[in-house]
């Protein structure tokens, strides 16, 4: 009885351990009040899109324990639904910046070097202080609202 409960309690493990381990938000280019936004708005819009390219990327290049239990467990299905979300977020997120850029140059917004080195700084400091409160809600240090509080608040 006590092997039976034990193997469940293992299982249970495993699957809640990989549940969802690649879920990159997909965003619509095109949003209500786009066109209203000033350039600065523009910006933060770009740089918000840039997060989830920077955060595929990253996600792609790193291999965790979730990803060799969802490979083990739930190869091929897992491997192309991952990869379909990460082709899926990087389109939507490169749309996304592309219709930003189109209406900065509409309205007459600096698109030069520095700006845009400016946008990817903004970005990799993002996916840094994203990354830091994961894995702060991973230690257990946040709970799972304090940590959706927070990425609200730093991706405002």
């Amino acid at each position: 009885m006590f092997k039976k409960i034990f193997t469940i309690l293992v299982a249970l493990v495993l699957v809640y351990g990989c549940a969802g381990s690649a879920q990159h938000k997909v965003v619509s280019a095109n949003q209500s009040g786009d066109r209203d936004k000033s350039c600065k708005q523009l910006d933060a819009e770009i740089v918000k899109a840039q997060v989830i390219i920077d955060g595929v990327n990253q996600d792609k290049n790193d291999v965790s324990g979730a990803d060799w239990v969802d490979g083990i467990l739930w190869f091929p299905f897992n491997l192309i639904a991952k990869q379909q979300n990460y082709k899926n977020a990087l389109q939507a997120a490169d749309r996304r910046i592309e219709n930003l850029e189109s209406i900065k140059d509409k309205k007459g917004c600096d698109r030069g070097q520095a700006n845009q080195a400016t946008i990817k700084a903004k970005s990799s400091s993002i996916v840094s202080e994203l990354n830091k409160l994961t894995e702060m809600y991973k230690r257990g240090d946040l709970t799972k609202k304090e940590y959706e509080k927070a990425k609200k608040e730093l991706l405002k």
